[in-house]
């Protein structure tokens, strides 16, 4: 009998010192799957730039659509609270940047590798929730220049 409370005992203990190293793990899966997104943005955004003619047409401008899969939670991942691209929610937008939060941490801004200005016209771009959420992002020409004007790209 003792050595079944014991045994008991000890599984809870060592059940309670390893949940905080699932935590984290859970939410570096979590960051991993939301930075991969964020490097392949980049690369279209760079394949555009050094690749296509920007042009002032937006109906003809070059385009490229990236998805974000924004994983639901598990044991394995851990939610996400919002990723957005071009500055933070309810920021002014037009920034070369992806800004998230994995649910209930900290956020986490990263800077994307892009030889051209990224624009958001209608401020940052707000995704939330979790699945597959596209964004396509379209050469432009402006009187200042090439600049990428990244949106929410629709299918269907």
């Amino acid at each position: 009998m003792i050595r079944v409370v014991l045994a008991a005992v000890l599984a809870v203990a060592v059940l309670g010192a390893s949940l905080p190293a699932v935590e984290d793990a859970r939410a570096d899966r979590t960051a991993t799957r939301v930075d991969t997104s964020v490097e392949r943005l980049s690369a279209a955004g760079s394949a555009l730039a050094y690749g296509s003619d920007a042009t002032s047409d937006a109906a003809a401008a070059p385009t490229r659509t990236v998805t974000f899969s924004l994983p639901s939670p598990t044991w394995t991942s851990a939610g996400i609270d919002y990723v957005a691209v071009g500055g933070q929610p309810g920021g002014q937008g037009n920034r070369s940047v992806v800004t998230y939060a994995v649910a209930g941490g900290t956020e986490t801004t990263r800077r994307l590798s892009l030889p051209v200005e990224l624009r958001t016209p209608n401020g940052p771009i707000v995704l939330r929730g979790y699945g597959d959420r596209p964004i396509s992002v379209a050469l432009r020409r402006t009187a200042d220049g090439p600049v990428l004007v990244a949106s929410r790209a629709y299918s269907g």
